[in-house]
């Protein structure tokens, strides 16, 4: 279905009642929206409802666990729990819509951020603002572990499987502080 009808039918049921002035504008917002931001034809992905239900669940469980995380640096701050620092991680897919899924996945939990997102010729690299100090490698591997479940959960068309899943940190920690 094309953007624009999706958008003139948003707008008409926003509106609340057909009249000719409803039709009206919603047409002139749903070609303005069509020519002001035409579709890049970017590539299209299949979801899969299980690995989607799994990701956003273990989401879940990160929001919990780093909130956990936050309130008690806020409420016995030390050093180690304050201290903030950019780490810059690399992800393996190709994928604009699980990079930007993993990115917010990222900025929604507390004490993690994404700053930045670059593309160069190896991929994606986000620059990650996280609270708390943090081993690099660890925190790497929990964000390819993020980026799996994601890829999972958002699969390429055409992909012949999804990425296989990173070892898991050795310390059983959650996916983001």
């Amino acid at each position: 279905m094309s953007i624009g009808v999706v958008v003139f039918v948003v707008w008409i049921a926003l509106q609340g009642r057909l009249t000719v002035a409803n039709v009206v504008g919603g047409l002139i917002v749903a070609v303005g929206v069509v020519v002001l931001f035409p579709s890049t034809g970017g590539a299209a992905h299949r979801v899969n409802p299980v690995a989607l239900v799994r990701f956003v669940g273990r989401l879940l469980v990160d929001l919990v666990r780093s909130s956990a995380t936050v309130v008690i640096a806020v409420l016995r701050p030390d050093p180690a729990r304050v201290r903030t620092e950019v780490i810059e991680v690399r992800l393996a897919t190709r994928s604009r819509l699980v990079t930007t899924v993993v990115g917010n996945a990222i900025t929604l939990t507390p004490g993690t951020m994404t700053l930045d997102v670059r593309h160069d010729d190896d991929g994606y690299v986000l620059d990650v603002h996280v609270l708390g100090t943090v081993d690099h490698t660890e925190f790497a591997a929990s964000i390819a572990g993020l980026e799996s479940r994601v890829a999972r959960a958002f699969r390429l068309v055409g992909d012949a499987a999804p990425p296989a899943p990173p070892a898991p940190p050795e310390s059983g920690s959650e996916v983001m502080r």
